[in-house]
């Protein structure tokens, strides 16, 4: 007579398994899928960080020099909401025209001075080298980068 609880055992391990590949294929399926989606959005952001390096350089050459950090030695910049919205204050200009010349739309420099959010570092130097103009200096920049558009 054979082992009745070894037959159910193996039968359920059966029913279990085959209940569960089509789902399991479905997972891996998806999976590579979005394995697929994160190896673009790499290379996107490859592409798009290459082209802001040239957009920078163009920038650059056309106008003032704006400084872009550096990985090496990279100077901690303090900012804080008050600063920020007092500096544009100094410089008599409008968020948006502050945006414009930070290089970001009017809507983060309005949460930044509101405190909602903070600059990336990617942005601070820029504040260090906006700090050291006049307005003048302010003006032709602005200037020159409306002559682009």
């Amino acid at each position: 007579m054979p082992n009745i609880g070894a037959i159910l055992k193996s039968e359920i391990l059966r029913l279990a398994h085959r209940a569960s590949k089509p789902e399991l294929a479905a997972m891996k399926k998806e999976l590579a899928e979005l394995k697929h989606r994160v190896a673009s959005q790499r290379r996107t952001i490859a592409a798009l960080e290459q082209s802001n390096a040239r957009l920078v350089a163009d920038l650059n050459s056309r106008s003032g020099k704006i400084e872009m950090p550096s990985a090496e030695g990279e100077i901690r910049i303090r900012l804080s909401p008050k600063l920020i919205r007092a500096q544009r204050n100094r410089l008599g200009l409008s968020q948006r025209d502050f945006a414009l010349l930070l290089g970001v739309s009017t809507n983060t420099l309005v949460l930044w001075e509101s405190g909602k959010t903070a600059p990336r570092e990617k942005t601070r130097p820029i504040f260090a080298s906006i700090r050291k103009l006049g307005r003048r200096e302010v003006k032709a920049r602005l200037a020159a980068i409306a002559g682009k558009k």
